[in-house]
């Protein structure tokens, strides 16, 4: 997906995945890509740098380091806000071209991408698994496009044998359900 992201000129984008997990193997996964020339990755490396300098307890393992430098990231509630803080600074500079990120990511804080992937129409819930519902959806997808950059946004899913074309275009046309914030600042955030 994000080859051909890249090759579209479909990046930087936001990939939601439905579990910290999932977003920490996705960034394992691509340890082959560099998305970013050898001059991002020189500035990648100097804000490093000066982070690591006055935030040495919040790097992360080599993995993400290394992902990092190569403009692709981790971006969830395992993460220490220090670190999401760079990420969120290297998204908006555009040296990160992709973020693996959990939903809440959609929900207020500005990292304007070209596109947003969304990994599957359905999510672990309290009750079992079930679709996203629209609102879900159209938050989410809500977030590619950047203003005052790009004349359109892209909103990709990814296909499986139990969801496709049909559920997201239901979705992506559905009406919003009213909206109910379960947003609770914490410590951790």
């Amino acid at each position: 997906v994000i080859a051909n992201m890249a090759e579209n000129n479909m990046l930087p984008s936001i990939y939601f995945i439905f579990s910290r997990r999932g977003c920490d193997l996705a960034v394992k996964n691509l340890s082959n890509y560099c998305l970013v020339s050898s001059s991002e990755q020189n500035l990648i490396r100097d804000n490093l740098n000066r982070f690591s300098k006055a935030n040495a307890e919040a790097i992360r393992d080599g993995i993400h380091v290394d992902a990092l430098l190569r403009g692709i990231a981790a971006h969830h509630a395992g993460v220490l806000p220090a670190w999401k803080e760079l990420i969120e600074k290297l998204f908006q500079d555009g040296l990160v071209k992709v973020v693996f990120a959990t939903e809440t990511l959609s929900a207020g804080i500005n990292m304007p991408a070209r596109s947003t992937v969304i990994s599957t129409l359905s999510k672990r819930s309290d009750n079992g698994h079930r679709q996203l519902l629209s609102s879900e959806f159209l938050q989410m997808a809500g977030r590619a496009g950047r203003r005052g950059l790009d004349n359109q946004g892209y909103v990709v899913t990814v296909q499986s044998r139990f969801e496709g074309a049909r559920e997201a275009g239901h979705l992506a046309l559905s009406s919003s359900e009213p909206l109910v914030s379960h947003f609770t600042p914490s410590y951790g955030m």
